[in-house]
């Protein structure tokens, strides 16, 4: 596979709200800000960003992203890791108590060059469309892009709304 079909890779992007965006590397644009997530940033701490996957449009997305250029979790200091961890857990515990979805996926590739952890939330749509399991992940995005349409840009935006809101509700340094 072409390292080249992974967005963190290439040298442009156009997100789910039609902006065109060219960068060196998204994570460290979206990091400085010279990129904007669609709906905003959720939680900024100072070791990683929360917010949606800005290229494909599934309510409850979500993306952290490690604001050091490192590829892999295994170099995250223990401040990272723990910033992280508390990350992973706000993000799914918002997902299921906003009853968002029951279930979520989680994966961390190397091959994009940036750390991020993907929250991918598992719908009873995509199961019976495409089955279960991670090797349906890649067909789903593009199904969701290439079906993309503003009444689903809007469900987008206003489960970000609610999952900022609750993270402004929680303190995940505690």
């Amino acid at each position: 596979m072409n390292d080249n079909n992974f967005v963190g890779n290439s040298n442009q992007m156009v997100d789910f709200l039609g902006n065109e965006w060219s960068f060196d590397c998204l994570g460290c644009a979206i990091v400085r800000k010279e990129v904007q997530i669609p709906g905003g940033i959720i939680y900024e701490g100072k070791n990683a960003i929360l917010g949606t996957d800005p290229e494909i449009p599934i309510p409850g997305f979500l993306i952290i992203n490690a604001k050091r250029h490192i590829s892999s979790f295994s170099q995250l200091n223990k401040e990272e890791r723990d910033e992280i961890g508390n990350l992973i857990m706000y993000a799914e515990k918002a997902l299921k108590e906003l009853k968002i979805v029951d279930e979520i996926t989680l994966i961390q590739e190397e091959r994009s060059k940036h750390l991020h952890i993907w929250i991918f939330p598992n719908y009873k749509w995509m199961t019976e469309k495409f089955g279960k399991g991670i090797s349906y992940l890649r067909e789903i995005s593009e199904y969701a892009k290439r079906n993309c349409s503003e009444e689903n840009v809007q469900k987008v935006l206003d489960v970000i709304k609610k999952i900022k809101e609750y993270f402004a509700e929680h303190d995940i340094d505690e």
